[in-house]
């Protein structure tokens, strides 16, 4: 059995199996065995939930239970997943993963990758939607602790209020099911300078100097041209995130890790957001001409002391 457990710096993948952990001869005694029912979700000084135990009871079995459903769209298999996970052992309630004080996690729904129980869990569930989820020990490794989980379903695009960013911008258009954009960039020459547009005001974490994001884009070029790595034409595809085999971007701002275009562009936006930035050369890739982005804002954590 592959257990919930994407541990932060070991990439194991996120999966409840099919089996549970194999039992001694003497049975346990019903004292002893925990329950799902008994652990209480509860707040902390941090970002992240906190769990609430009785330690060291047996768990013989996967478990899981919908805290709360969301108000998103409902999920669909084979779809991309975003989740925020906190999980304790419990067996002395130490923090085993914790997303919730950093960036989350990005999967895909399917059986093979969360496992038969959670998968049918959450195709009956909203974006938006909590869980708490326990995970005995695995038969190939049964000194590892049972684990408790919270798992919340983020949203894998911008969700908030429309804005219309005038005639002047490239129109952007989103599939209906996946919130995936596609533009028609006008006529004429591009802007000398950036140009940014909120098209979707989300109501999350605002973005700040040295803040962590997690973002899906895409970026076409205005105009027709070449370079080194070969030719396109007005509105090509110069990069995206979306493809389901792609995960979502980790940036964090002011750092240097993306172009300048970006560093700017998306200061003082909002976690839910959905930018539009037309970015010179200047600001970007100097051999690619202008550059148009659609950026989705999935996530932004602020570290303590971050500007």
């Amino acid at each position: 059995m592959r257990r919930l457990v994407v541990l932060a710096l070991a990439l194991v993948p996120l999966a409840l199996g099919g089996c549970s952990a194999s039992t001694s001869s003497a049975e346990p005694s019903a004292s002893t065995i925990g329950d799902i029912s008994d652990i209480v979700i509860g707040g902390s000084d941090t970002l992240a939930p906190s769990l609430e135990f009785t330690p060291g009871l047996e768990y013989t079995s996967e478990q899981s239970e919908l805290v709360w459903d969301g108000e998103g769209e409902h999920l669909e298999d084979g779809q991309p997943l975003l989740l925020d996970i906190y999980g304790a052992s419990l067996v002395d309630g130490t923090t085993l993963i914790n997303t919730y004080d950093g960036l989350p996690r990005s999967f895909v729904l399917a059986p093979e990758v969360v496992g038969e129980e959670l998968y049918e869990r959450l195709l009956a569930v909203r974006v938006g939607a909590r869980l708490l989820v326990v995970a005995p020990p695995s038969l190939a490794a049964e000194s590892e602790p049972p684990i408790a989980m919270v798992v919340d379903v983020l949203p894998d695009h911008a969700v908030g209020n429309e804005i219309d960013a005038g005639p002047a911008f490239p129109t952007v258009t989103r599939d209906r099911l996946t919130g995936e954009p596609s533009v028609e960039i006008p006529k004429g020459d591009p802007p000398a300078d950036l140009q940014v547009a909120t098209l979707v005001q989300g109501s999350g974490a605002q973005v700040k100097d040295g803040s962590y994001l997690t973002v899906n884009y895409s970026a076409w070029y205005w105009s027709k041209g070449e370079d080194e790595d070969g030719s396109w034409v007005k509105g090509d595809v110069f990069d995206s995130s979306w493809p389901v085999s792609t995960a979502p971007f980790e940036l964090q701002i002011g750092s240097g890790q993306v172009i300048r275009g970006l560093d700017e562009g998306l200061l003082d936006q909002t976690a839910g957001s959905q930018v539009l930035l037309v970015v010179p050369a200047s600001y970007g890739y100097a051999a690619k001409g202008t550059l148009v982005f659609v950026v989705d804002i999935l996530d932004v954590w602020n570290p303590e002391g971050s500007a």
